[in-house]
């Protein structure tokens, strides 16, 4: 009987120091999680600032692009002595008209980048609270399980 004693008690405390050390993993484990959805927040603000640079960059190319084209027009409608004629403003307008299309779709594709940017960090973030969720699951598991195998040892006793 004194052994069973023994044995019953040496299963509760390393059923504790077990549950000690779940707990101590799940924390750690919580604590990566979040430093890994704050590390892909950092690198979404980072690829969303860099769209947004590359969007503003490609928007001056087709501006300057097309003042370059309306100067060519215009010079090439005064060479010829046509300057102020339908052709030439109907050009210049088909020219607007064309990049307005342009910069609008770039605007669409910057917006479209964004929302996806968004969307991909709010289901990391639900990712990372999942896990921590099921870390704490886990952990509450543990504790159960060392009170469990402790009282079940203890009770063994006054079989």
């Amino acid at each position: 009987m004194g052994l069973e004693l023994i044995l019953a008690g040496v299963t509760a405390v390393v059923g504790i120091f077990g549950a000690i050390g779940a707990t101590s993993a799940a924390s750690q484990s919580a604590a990566l999680q979040r430093q890994a959805a704050d590390q892909q927040k950092e690198a979404n603000s980072i690829s969303a600032a860099n769209d947004q640079n590359n969007a503003l960059t490609s928007r001056r190319q087709k501006v300057r692009e097309a003042r370059i084209r309306r100067a060519q027009i215009i010079a090439a409608s005064e060479n010829q002595g046509t300057s102020k004629s339908s052709g030439q403003v109907g050009a210049v307008g088909a020219l607007s008209t064309n990049l307005s299309g342009m910069l609008g779709s770039s605007l669409g594709t910057a917006a479209a980048a964004t929302g996806i940017n968004a969307a991909n960090q709010r289901s990391a973030d639900f990712i990372g609270q999942a896990n921590e969720a099921t870390q704490r699951g886990n952990t509450i598991g543990a504790w159960t399980g060392a009170i469990q195998k402790g009282i079940g040892g203890f009770s063994s006793i006054f079989d």
